[in-house]
């Protein structure tokens, strides 16, 4: 019987191999082909293409990946869309036909990861030319290009990615309309999370400043080194702002992982009063905080996937430590160790959830899971804010409870005190001076509070030379003008004024001099001004910058040309010397052109100022655009 059982696995392995060498033999003789996706739609998620992995970067030939036929290609079909990228250099393949009378400008966008070194573009057309385009890194973190199908044609795309480790992107194909709209929404949502916790962040430090909290002031480094986290995750990094240098990428990464642990470090120490009551734990986390001083510098020197993966270890072993502190503590009879320890267990699965997404399931830091992101963030930033707000719960209560204790100690020494009318009525009396006294103090407190919120404000808002709002007011009304002006469809100028010879001035007569002179100025322009919503900054130095909302050249011309002739006519008198002096205006209206934003709104008033200026200045000139 067993001697039967062998020879009929023997036969049965005999006719798997034949039937898998068959099957192969088969498969072998298909051609692959290119799927395609017809551009009568607005959008396709690239889910069909042929894929190929070349294990060596100097074979990228396209000659060499062009032969369709080849068994290297593999015909690739995901429901979700997302590109499986593996270690080397991978060439993707599709086809996108123009059935239509027009030129079809459509952008090919592919969500960017750290782990990816470069992306390239080549374009078969049916003429067979081949062209070559680098997909650039957008401030969304997406790799983005604009490609044109002529009428009634098809192109081929071939897309080489090279990328230093195993992980997952997506590709996407828009219409310009489709893509500037997905754009958009995607930079609100992500400007929504990231200024969100950004304004928490700025919340916890105005509340520092009135509190004195160092809990406080650990929980704003720790929410800001989060919202800046986020921030570069989501795209807004170095290596964006300055994409010639390479060595940028992924840099911001342990940096802010090293910080942020740092800060929910001195956040624990602070909210438990570690130095005072657990001094032996105090020291220890102080050496971890060194610890994690010393990795940031080396960190500089570390490949990115090490830095990731440190980070990780990082989070992980510092929550899971937090965790254990507050067991701890909570044996010792610590107030909100409990829920300390439930907030950072929560902190924990959050941690092991970004790290089973990155490292499992390959997702990776990519702009299209922004939302996951940000919630996972958002629930971080709620949570450690709750622990201190219920900290604060406690205190009130203490006090409360102080207060009452304190009001039976008052009422029961009264009752000792009806004995004696006399010492009974001195008593009241010194009560009721004592009560007055509070209650004055009281009242002085929330003036002198009040006064200094008003005073803050001012200098967030006013530049204290002139009494002009300053450059960062103006930085936020210009933008809030532009998108009235861009709503309503009203015209919106801008008017650039500088004081002639200025720096001859402070040479002759000294800065005081010139520091007055400013200010004189100034008193010009603030009366110039004969409408509320018009008003008037001072940018920098002796240049300033007037916003003028529903105004067109006309009259912005008008205004400019009567504030530089009423200072020409004036001199300026500083130690009984008149001075005599001019200023040079550059005006440009925005009525909706296309393509200008505000930097290019104040960038064409600055070329108007720089015309008036060669002409010989004391004289307005307007910017036409063309």
């Amino acid at each position: 019987m067993p001697i039967f059982f062998h020879q009929m696995l023997k036969v049965i392995q005999i006719l798997l191999i034949v039937i898998s060498a068959f099957l192969m033999m088969s498969f072998a003789q298909v051609k692959a082909e290119i799927p395609s996706y017809n551009l009568d739609e607005d959008k396709h998620l690239i889910v069909d293409y042929l894929y190929r992995l070349i294990a060596k970067p100097e074979q990228n030939k396209l000659n060499e990946v062009n032969d369709l036929s080849s068994n290297e290609w593999q015909q690739v079909h995901l429901n979700n869309g997302d590109l499986l990228i593996m270690p080397g250099e991978n060439w993707i393949a599709f086809e996108l036909v123009n059935n239509s009378d027009k030129t079809k400008k459509v952008y090919l966008d592919m969500a960017n990861q750290v782990r990816i070194n470069a992306v390239a573009l080549f374009i078969r057309d049916q003429y067979n030319d081949i062209d070559k385009k680098k997909m650039e890194l957008q401030r969304s973190n997406n790799r983005s290009v604009k490609v044109n199908v002529y009428p009634h044609s098809k192109i081929t795309i071939y897309v080489a990615i090279t990328s230093s480790a195993q992980l997952r992107s997506s590709l996407k194909v828009y219409s310009i309309e489709s893509y500037i709209e997905a754009n958009s929404n995607l930079q609100f949502q992500q400007g929504i999370v990231i200024g969100g916790l950004l304004c928490l962040s700025i919340a916890c430090m105005l509340l520092f400043f009135g509190t004195g909290s160092k809990a406080i002031i650990a929980l704003f480094g720790y929410l800001l080194s989060n919202s800046l986290m986020l921030a570069v995750m989501l795209g807004f990094n170095l290596y964006y702002l300055f994409p010639a240098f390479t060595w940028l990428v992924g840099i911001e990464l342990p940096l802010l992982s090293a910080t942020s642990a740092i800060f929910l470090l001195a956040f624990s120490t602070q909210f438990f009063n570690l130095k005072n009551k657990f001094y032996n734990i105090h020291r220890v986390v102080r050496a971890v905080c060194w610890a994690l001083l010393i990795y940031m510098p080396v960190s500089l020197q570390l490949s990115i996937a090490d830095n990731i993966n440190i980070s990780m270890a990082i989070y992980v072993l510092l929550e899971f430590s937090l965790i254990v502190l507050g067991i701890y503590l909570y044996k010792s009879a610590a107030r909100l160790a409990l829920l300390f320890t439930f907030v950072m267990l929560i902190q924990l699965i959050f941690v092991l959830i970004v790290i089973v997404s990155v490292n499992w399931f390959d997702m990776g830091f990519v702009s299209y899971r922004s939302s996951f992101y940000g919630m996972l963030f958002w629930l971080n930033a709620l949570m450690i804010t709750f622990i201190l707000s219920y900290q604060y719960r406690y205190q009130l209560a203490d006090k409360q409870l102080a207060q009452r204790q304190a009001l039976t100690s008052e009422l029961n020494s009264e009752r000792a005190q009806e004995e004696l009318f006399t010492l009974q009525s001195q008593t009241q009396e010194d009560l009721e001076n004592r009560v007055q006294e509070r209650t004055l103090e009281l009242n002085i407190a929330l003036q002198e509070l009040e006064e200094v919120n008003r005073e803050l404000e001012q200098k967030n808002t006013l530049d204290e030379l002139t009494g002009l709002y300053n450059r960062r007011f103006y930085d936020q009304r210009i933008l809030a003008e532009y998108r009235r002006s861009k709503r309503n469809l009203t015209p919106l100028s801008i008017v650039l004024i500088d004081i002639d010879h200025f720096k001859s001035v402070n040479d002759t007569y000294g800065h005081l001099a010139g520091d007055q002179c400013l200010a004189w100025v100034s008193q010009y322009i603030n009366k110039s001004l004969k409408r509320s919503s018009d008003m008037a900054f001072r940018y920098g130095g002796e240049e300033f910058c007037l916003i003028l909302p529903d105004t067109d050249a006309k009259g912005a011309l008008a205004l400019s040309e009567t504030l530089r002739e009423s200072i020409a006519e004036q001199p300026f008198i500083y130690d009984n010397k008149n001075i005599s002096l001019t200023v040079s205006n550059g005006i440009f209206t925005y009525v909706q052109q296309e393509n200008v934003t505000p930097e290019q709104i104040f960038s064409c008033a600055d070329k108007a100022l720089y015309q008036a200026k060669n002409h010989g200045r004391n004289q307005t000139q307007e910017y036409k655009a063309q």
